[in-house]
């Protein structure tokens, strides 16, 4: 996927927009993806909801990825003492919260830490639809194809099955019994 035309693009956002609580992993040219953004402000804007912008390379170690995501998501500023603050203060934002947190340079997403922070980090900023509050918590994972190629997930499709096996089995989720 070296091209992706306008078309392609809207259509990315459509499947984004339509996985409201989930996590989407994308491979996506970097010069793309400023007209990834600007299309998902557009359909957020209808679902009064925020996109926040996280920098992957900024996220390459745990303590790199507290000081960024604290500031991005604005977390209270106890959240800036470590990663179980930080992953404390982010399960405990509202309810009602409707945020799309793209993140760029995905790849780079703590790349020197082991595996399991990439699980517990990805995990906790995914979530919902709630249903007492309405609120939910996308994810979007976005890099190149080639970038994906050298992450443990092998491409973004991997990538994303990962995040969402990886945060059922660390939360305990199964199926319920209404199913």
């Amino acid at each position: 996927m070296d091209e992706i035309d306008d078309d392609a693009l809207r259509g990315l956002v459509a499947r984004i927009a339509a996985a409201r609580g989930k996590v989407v992993a994308v491979e996506l040219p970097p010069d793309r993806f400023q007209g990834l953004v600007d299309e998902l402000r557009v359909a957020a804007y209808e679902d009064e909801a925020d996109v926040r912008i996280v920098l992957g390379a900024a996220c390459t170690t745990a303590a790199r990825t507290v000081e960024h995501l604290a500031g991005v998501l604005q977390l209270p500023y106890a959240a800036s003492r470590g990663w179980l603050d930080m992953l404390e203060a982010v399960g405990d934002r509202a309810a009602s919260l409707r945020q799309c947190l793209v993140v760029a340079d995905a790849a780079d997403l703590v790349r020197h830490e082991d595996e399991d922070r990439w699980h517990e980090l990805v995990g906790a900023l995914f979530g919902g639809p709630y249903c007492l509050g309405g609120g939910w918590n996308t994810i979007v994972l976005a890099d190149h194809p080639w970038r994906w190629e050298g992450t443990p997930f092998r491409s973004a499709a991997q990538a994303q099955e990962r995040a969402e096996t990886g945060r059922r089995s660390m939360h305990g989720e199964h199926s319920s019994m209404f199913e």
